[in-house]
Parts: C-alpha cells; sequence; structure tokens
C-alpha cells in the first residue's frame, strides 16, 4: 500500500504522515504531507512546484506545492508541505470585466473564458451538458475584482449542478453520478469481516425547513426581447417547494444572484432542498488501506461520487449512500487509512423531495 507524492516528475514517499482530501461538493482538492530529513541534507522543496499525489499508483490529484514549512535543530529538520489541486488558482483569482458573454453561452464556454482571462490553462469537462444561458436570463460579465469561481458558482447553481475537479486538476461540471460502485461498507455484529475501523452517524435537521421560496427580478429588457411584457413578470418571479418530513414554522427564503423565470425559481427552491436535506444526513467511516477490497491488488480505490452499499449494525442502516468526500491518510501509528463521508443517495438530483401538486401549489408565492 503507498501514498506517494511527485514532485516535477520525481516520486517521494516514506514520509511520517499524509493526507489527500477529495470533495465532491468543493471545486479545489487538497493534500499535505510531512517528513524528517537528516541534519545537512538539501531541502527537496522550495515551494511552487507541480506536482500530483499518487495513491497505490493511481493519480488522486495534480496541482502545486503551496506551503514548506522547516523547523530543524542540530540533528533534525522537520518538513511539513501542503497544496491544492490546479483548481485551486481558480479560487483565489480576481477577474477584470469580459466583453464578450452574451445570451447563447453555455456554462462550459462560460468557464473556459474566465480561465482564459487568467491564464489558467485546465480543461473544462461537462458531464451534464446543461441548457444554455438565454437572453431573457440576462447572463452579466463580471464586474472588475470579482472573485474568478464566486463569478462563475451563482451560474453554476443556476442550472443546478456541481464545479468540481478531478484527479488532473481541471474543472468537472457535475451531479450526482448514479454509479453503483462495487465493494461496500460493512459492520455486522460478530463478524470477522468488517471493514469498519470507526464510524459517526448524524442526523441533524436544524439546516432543513419545511418550506423554501425562491424569488427573483427580471431584466425587464430581456423580458421584452422574449416577447414577455407583463408587469407582474417583470417585478417578480417566485416558487417553492415543500419538504413534508420538516415540521412548520421552519421557512428559508432565497434570493436569485441573477434573473430567473417563475420555472427555474422552482427548481432552484428544489436544488436547494435537496441540498440541505443531504448535508442533514451524513454517515462517516475509516477503513483500513485505500483499496475497495484488501485482499485484491486489483480492486479499485475507494473514490468520491459512487454509490456504496452501507450494512451497519450499529446504526440499523441498510442502504446505498452517495461518497461524497475521501480522504487518503497514513501516519506512522495508524498506518494507511482512508476516510469516506457519505450523504443520501439521491443528493445533488433533482429527485429528493418530490412534494405533491398541492404542497407545490401551496408554497408558489
Amino acid at each position: 500500500m503507498t501514498m506517494k507524492l511527485e514532485v516535477n516528475g520525481v516520486p517521494y514517499e516514506n514520509f511520517t504522515a499524509a493526507s489527500c482530501e477529495v470533495r465532491l461538493d468543493t471545486l479545489s482538492s487538497s493534500f499535505s504531507f510531512e517528513a524528517v530529513a537528516t541534519a545537512g541534507a538539501a531541502l527537496p522543496f522550495k515551494g511552487g512546484e507541480s506536482c500530483k499525489v499518487l495513491v497505490e499508483d493511481k493519480t488522486v490529484l495534480t496541482g502545486n506545492i503551496e506551503v514548506v514549512d522547516v523547523s530543524y535543530d542540530a540533528t533534525n529538520h522537520n518538513i511539513f508541505i501542503q497544496g491544492r489541486d490546479k483548481t485551486g488558482d481558480l479560487l483565489d483569482s480576481t477577474l477584470d470585466a469580459i466583453s464578450d458573454i452574451r445570451a447563447g453561452i453555455s456554462l462550459k464556454e462560460l468557464i473556459e473564458k474566465v480561465l482564459e482571462q487568467i491564464g489558467l490553462k485546465i480543461d473544462v469537462i461537462d458531464n451534464v451538458n446543461p441548457p444554455k444561458f438565454t437572453e431573457v436570463e440576462d447572463i452579466a460579465s463580471p464586474e472588475s475584482g470579482d472573485n474568478a469561481f464566486a463569478f462563475l458558482e451563482k451560474y453554476s447553481r443556476k442550472r443546478q449542478v456541481l464545479l468540481t475537479s478531478d484527479a488532473d486538476g481541471n474543472i468537472v461540471i457535475d451531479k450526482n453520478s448514479g454509479q453503483i460502485a462495487q465493494g461496500g461498507i460493512q459492520n455486522i455484529l460478530g463478524a470477522s469481516d468488517n471493514n469498519v475501523r470507526s464510524g459517526n452517524f448524524i442526523f441533524d435537521t436544524t439546516g432543513r425547513y419545511r418550506v423554501y421560496r425562491f424569488s427573483s427580478q427580471l431584466n425587464p429588457v430581456s423580458l421584452f426581447s422574449a416577447g414577455v411584457t407583463d408587469l407582474a413578470s417583470i417585478v417578480s418571479q417566485r416558487g417553492g417547494v415543500s419538504d413534508s418530513e420538516i415540521r412548520l414554522g421552519r421557512q428559508l427564503i432565497l434570493v436569485s444572484e441573477t434573473p430567473f423565470s417563475d420555472e427555474q425559481c422552482k427548481k432552484r427552491s428544489q436544488w436547494q432542498a435537496d441540498i440541505q436535506r443531504g448535508r442533514g444526513l451524513t454517515y462517516a467511516v475509516t477503513l483500513d488501506g485505500y483499496r475497495v477490497d484488501l485482499k485484491n491488488p486489483n480492486s479499485d480505490i475507494w473514490r468520491t461520487n459512487r454509490l456504496y452499499q452501507i450494512t451497519d449494525d450499529f446504526l440499523g442502516k441498510q442502504q446505498r449512500m452517495l461518497s461524497n468526500s475521501v480522504t487518503y491518510s497514513l501516519s506512522l501509528d495508524g498506518g494507511q487509512q482512508t476516510s469516506i463521508g457519505f450523504v443520501d443517495e439521491n443528493t445533488y438530483t433533482l429527485d429528493l423531495i418530490t412534494p405533491s401538486t398541492s404542497d407545490i401549489a401551496s408554497n408558489i408565492i
């Protein structure tokens, strides 16, 4: 079992501790490595180098070393390095105005224009192919000084998709893959082949609401161009949904970052309800090793955006859940471990809450 850091094509291992976290619901993956060097040895890392993190010889992150922290005495050097994948530069960068953003552009094309302006040479992989933005939706250029990712994220939310990254550091437009993976999590009382080292389950309703309403003002010029001139439509567009599992008296009102139609408001409300519910039900486990089947050297490593079967007698759970985060780690005392965070299998889809027609109607303003 191995976990390596490859810097400018040269692999390094035998670290005293290491960690690499890959998440489905955040853009950039991150890593950290710790080592002890003998006094007098040259420091191999300066900071800023391109690198890869490999787990069982499979690349899980491609990015850059961003921090090198060295402490030393007469006999030893303690080296701590950390960084993120290539998309970290998008998170940090701010934009100037982009003049050629107009209706008929896709989310992928919009991301590519932003990447071109900041000079970030990574690919955009579209696994969803959401509809292009129309004139009615009033797509707009960023203001000078806008954060690059924040600008893109508001349009990704409009299309109810995730912006995440892959192992090569590219941006991925994604959603719940629905892919059922081999292997699973097992914690059966009395069984000798359980793979759960430790676990945690949280059912938290504090972030969930009975009613989700979303409202938006539309650009009059866009509406006239689309042939819509009704004053009420110009003033306000609204839509809502209900989560029947939550008690009455809990309401979340959302205001659009950009213009929406009634139907878009309803979909955006549904997306928010799905996200809130998914985040309120979390299950996390820590396992030995990095592979799904430790007895099979050819089995895949644990990955995000996969549906794994959960069988846990202690929690009374027997269902599929979606892997939302995977952290590969090693340490001198704990060895090689994988920590996985799971959410409801329907999170990041538009199908999680299916309210009745009357529920939807009663919550549309």
